[in-house]
């Protein structure tokens, strides 16, 4: 049987507690619902809210929505107040439905996961394109999530 110093310090392993904001966008609004949402943005809830029944170590804190904004314009009221809640440390996850919801700009789209999330240590959540850059670093460090902001982007240019 081997000793264990009383100097050494036990640790133990926490979890830690997400304060998510989540992140909700329409280009065009469609038909309204009772709350005034369009039925595409509470479609993106219910799969959000679906997600989060098996993650119990994340908490809501907000419901960021642009209904009837591009993602092509970074300039969305949504979005502004989203970031200045990161910035300011209220929230320390952002979840969306998937990528094409934060951006249709594939250079917003890449600077955002692949540079101002990490520098803030927000942990970024794409359900529909099962990243997480927390529980799994590689699948939003990747090509197919430049790939897809880059279709994002086409996709956009097609429309227009």
């Amino acid at each position: 049987m081997s000793r264990i110093s009383r100097y050494t310090q036990q640790v133990t392993p926490t979890k830690k507690k997400w304060q998510a904001g989540v992140y909700l966008r329409l280009s065009r609004e469609d038909e309204l619902t009772k709350d005034k949402n369009s039925y595409s943005i509470e479609t993106q809830r219910m799969i959000i809210n679906k997600f989060l029944v098996a993650h119990p170590d994340i908490e809501v804190v907000d419901f960021y929505i642009d209904d009837g904004f591009s993602g092509t314009n970074m300039e969305r009221p949504g979005y502004k107040r989203l970031k200045d809640d990161f910035e300011n440390k209220k929230i320390n996850c952002i979840i969306i439905k998937d990528l094409s919801r934060l951006a249709r700009n594939n250079e917003e789209a890449g600077k955002l996961v692949f540079v101002v999330f990490p520098f803030y240590g927000i942990r970024f959540i794409s359900v529909n394109d099962k990243g997480d850059s927390y529980l799994d670093p590689k699948s939003v460090n990747n090509i197919s999530i430049q790939f897809k902001n880059l279709m994002n982007d086409e996709y956009s240019r097609d429309l227009s």
